[in-house]
């Protein structure tokens, strides 16, 4: 009976060594509130021979935003049709206060409604999607698994892209670029849905 009372007291003096060595609670301490999305940093291009019109062929536009000031030049020499419906619409005031629906980070900015009544055909010319490059947007395309829109159904939906030419690649040839953003691009980067096109001036008239 001695000696079993002796295990016992051995096991509990075990017991109380081992107890020493547990594990602390572990205490969760308030974390910061999470940081906000930054911005996609500027993506700089290297340049890339494209058509070019004669020095002062191509008419040019501001498009002043909610964020500031973008200028472009509109390719009238080699998407007339485009360019014609797109400075007739900025004439008569169309895009005035009207918000950028669409934004894509590091892809593109869109503005615009429709597809409305009436459209204009495609012209898809040499000009490659590349940052700053502006082209019309299209419904998607119904029946034709081939291709990403419908043809000739352009209208007043404009896009401006903000990523490089491997982000913007597979549009070549599917949309109609009709302009280039020659100053302000990184306006485009700052562009949110709750911005808007205060107005679109025409700042330079096509030659002839």
């Amino acid at each position: 009976m001695k000696r079993f009372m002796g295990i016992l007291l051995g096991l509990g003096a075990l017991s109380g060594l081992f107890a020493g060595c547990e594990k602390p609670e572990e205490y969760t301490s308030a974390k910061p509130p999470p940081k906000a999305d930054a911005p996609p940093p500027p993506v700089r291009e290297e340049p890339v021979a494209e058509p070019k019109a004669p020095e002062g062929d191509n008419p040019m536009v501001e498009i002043d935003t909610t964020q500031g000031k973008m200028t472009a030049e509109l390719y009238a020499d080699v998407a007339p049709k485009t360019v014609a419906n797109f400075l007739k619409l900025a004439k008569a005031g169309y895009y005035d206060g009207m918000v950028w629906h669409r934004v894509e980070p590091g892809f593109v900015i869109q503005t615009g409604q429709g597809p409305e009544k009436p459209t204009i055909p495609d012209e898809v010319n040499a000009h490659k999607h590349r940052r700053g490059a502006l082209a019309m947007a299209k419904p998607g395309s119904q029946g034709d698994p081939s291709r990403m829109s419908a043809p000739d159904s352009a209208s007043t939906q404009f896009y401006v892209t903000t990523g490089d030419r491997e982000a913007t690649k597979h549009l070549n040839q599917e949309y109609t670029v009709f302009g280039q953003v020659t100053e302000g691009i990184e306006v485009a980067d700052k562009i949110t849905t709750q911005d808007k096109i205060k107005t679109i001036k025409i700042i330079k008239a096509a030659a002839g």
